[in-house]
């Protein structure tokens, strides 16, 4: 992919990994075991059986293997579409870095690009190891922004309409694909701390400072992790709430209606009695004077309802 020269400091690309020179760097990428295995590149090169198996196969989770002359990582890229993780596994040498993922990482090209423009961010495998990091750190704070954004919406969907039964279940997905996410949150950020401490076989006098500051950076996505599962938490409380506000309310309207028929229905239930001696049933303005006062009964209770903000 990518070979630096100390002495003329440039960057060239080369199609097949060959062991460097003492004042070269190299830099390969390879897009799935497959990939690798066509270019022999563990026949190449002479590492622990150990290295060779945690290399070509691909971790569950982020970590790091240090053995006698390399170092092996296995690392995460997060889409940030569709926020699946891309595993990513890293064999670390001297004078090379090699990374192979299971599909095409989106910061590749502009990788290699920065490398080609910049030929010293290759002169020691620290420093390409920390723009490569980067570049995967970015992909958390970016994920970690779209989140954000994706509860916000979830948030005015509540106020919109409580009653709706589908933000229940995103809220329990969510809840869901944020445990997993938060495990490899969680173990990158050990990695990330592992490569920026002082006693790193391939960290250079310099690398240590990018590295802390990776891991600076990297901190705002564990917080933020943390953040959103409270987050999801008060979303459903705060949906359970308006429910019982909006049940309330409901019941309130019921209960003042039915609060306005009490008597009238007292009223047509006195004078609905069979007994043979009731005056009014005999009155010509009976059935208006009955009309009339249930009417005026009605009128009273709603502004009295009123008068006391009940309505």
């Amino acid at each position: 992919m990518l070979k630096y020269k100390k002495s003329s400091n440039r960057t060239g690309k080369i199609d097949h990994f060959d062991y460097p020179d003492s004042d070269e760097t190299i830099l390969m990428f390879y897009n799935s075991p497959e990939e690798m295995n066509k270019d022999e590149l563990l026949q190449k090169m002479e590492i622990h059986p150990l290295a060779t198996h945690a290399f070509s196969s691909f971790s569950e989770h982020p970590k790091i293997n240090i053995y006698a002359n390399h170092a092996v990582v296995s690392t995460f890229y997060l889409d940030t579409e569709d926020f699946k993780p891309i595993r990513i596994n890293l064999l670390i040498g001297n004078q090379y870095l090699i990374a192979m993922s299971e599909n095409v990482l989106p910061f590749r090209k502009k990788l290699v690009q920065d490398f080609i423009e910049n030929p010293e961010h290759m002169k020691h495998v620290s420093y390409m190891l920390y723009y490569l990091m980067k570049d995967i750190v970015d992909s958390y704070l970016e994920v970690v922004d779209k989140l954000s954004d994706e509860f916000l919406d979830l948030e005015k969907q509540v106020f919109v309409d409580p009653l709706k039964r589908e933000i229940g279940h995103n809220v329990y997905r969510w809840k869901s694909r944020l445990h997993n996410l938060r495990q490899y949150v969680e173990a990158e950020e050990f990695v990330i701390q592992k490569m920026g401490h002082d006693d790193f076989e391939f960290a250079s006098d310099e690398s240590g400072f990018y590295f802390k500051d990776l891991l600076s950076a990297f901190s705002r996505v564990t917080a933020a992790f943390d953040n959103y599962k409270e987050n999801l938490k008060g979303i459903l409380d705060l949906q359970m709430s308006l429910k019982s506000d909006h049940m309330n309310r409901i019941m309130k309207t019921l209960t003042l209606v039915s609060a306005v028929f009490v008597p009238l229905t007292f009223i047509a239930g006195l004078y609905g009695m069979n007994f043979e001696y009731i005056p009014e049933l005999r009155w010509r303005y009976g059935y208006f004077y009955v009309l009339t006062l249930c009417f005026i009964l009605a009128v009273l209770i709603m502004g009295y309802f009123k008068r006391k903000r009940w309505w």
